[in-house]
C-alpha cells in the first residue's frame, strides 16, 4: 500500500492541472485494484456535472459521460451519497436503469466507485470497471477508500493551486486593462479638453455603440496616439 501512496503523490504533486491529475489518478487506480479492466477519476461541482476528468480507456470514458448525460449512475451516487456504491452485475443492476440500459453494449459488468472528499467537502469520485461479473469484493472496497484519501486531499490542492494562479492572472488582466483606460483618458482630456468623467464617458458611449469591451476601445485610442 505504501507502494501505491508514493506512486499516486508522486503523480498528482507533478501535475500541472487538475485534467493531468485526474487523468494520472485513473492509472494508478486501475493498476492497484485486482481484476480492474479501466478506471477513471472525476472532480465533480455542486450540480453534479464533471468539471475535470481522467480515464484509462474509451470505455470509461463513455461510461463516464453517459452518468452526466442521463444525471445517474454509480459515480454520481457514491459523489452524492458519499459512500462507496459497487455492482457485482450491470445486467442485474436496478438502481439506475437509464444508465444500466445505455451502456449495454460496452464491455462493462462490475463497477465499484467511491466518493472523493477533502475538508468535508465533497469534490468528485473514483471508479473502477471489470468486464467480467462479481469482480470486486470488500478487499476492492477496502483499497480504493484507502487511496481515495489521500487523492481527494491532493487532488483538492491541485484545484486550489489552478483556481490561485487563475485568480492571479485574471487579476494581472484587469491591472493592465485599468493602465491603458486611465492612458487612453489622459489622451481624451488632453485631446478634447475633457475632465477625467467626461473622457470616461466618451469611451463608455463608444464600448456601448460599437458593442466593444472598454479595454478594446482604450487600446484602439492609444493606438491612434502612438501610431503602433
Amino acid at each position: 500500500m505504501a507502494a501505491l501512496t508514493s506512486r499516486l503523490t508522486g503523480g498528482l504533486l507533478t501535475a500541472k492541472d487538475a485534467s493531468e491529475a485526474v487523468q494520472s489518478l485513473a492509472y494508478v487506480l486501475r493498476d492497484s485494484i485486482p481484476e480492474s479492466a479501466g478506471a477513471g477519476a472525476s472532480i465533480i461541482n455542486s450540480r453534479g456535472r464533471s468539471e475535470s476528468a481522467g480515464a484509462t480507456d474509451m470505455v470509461v470514458l463513455r461510461a463516464d459521460e453517459l452518468q452526466y448525460e442521463l444525471g445517474q449512475g454509480p459515480c454520481l451516487s457514491a459523489w452524492a451519497e458519499q459512500r462507496s456504491i459497487i455492482i457485482q452485475d450491470t445486467t442485474e443492476e436496478t438502481r439506475w436503469p437509464a444508465w444500466t440500459a445505455a451502456i449495454k453494449g460496452l464491455p462493462l459488468r462490475s463497477v465499484l466507485s467511491a466518493p472523493l472528499t477533502t475538508r468535508g467537502k465533497p469534490i468528485g469520485a473514483l471508479k473502477v470497471y471489470s468486464p467480467v461479473p462479481l469482480a470486486f469484493d470488500d478487499y476492492s472496497v477496502f483499497l480504493i477508500e484507502r487511496l481515495a484519501t489521500p487523492a481527494a486531499v491532493l487532488l483538492g490542492n491541485v484545484r486550489d493551486r489552478e483556481a490561485a494562479q487563475q485568480l492571479s492572472e485574471d487579476l494581472a488582466d484587469a491591472l493592465a486593462n485599468r493602465d491603458m483606460i486611465s492612458q487612453a483618458q489622459g489622451i481624451l482630456i488632453e485631446r478634447m479638453n475633457l475632465s477625467s468623467q467626461e473622457a470616461l464617458h466618451v469611451m463608455l458611449t463608444a464600448s456601448r455603440g460599437e458593442s466593444t469591451p472598454l479595454h478594446e476601445i482604450a487600446r484602439a485610442i492609444l493606438h491612434s496616439a502612438t501610431g503602433e
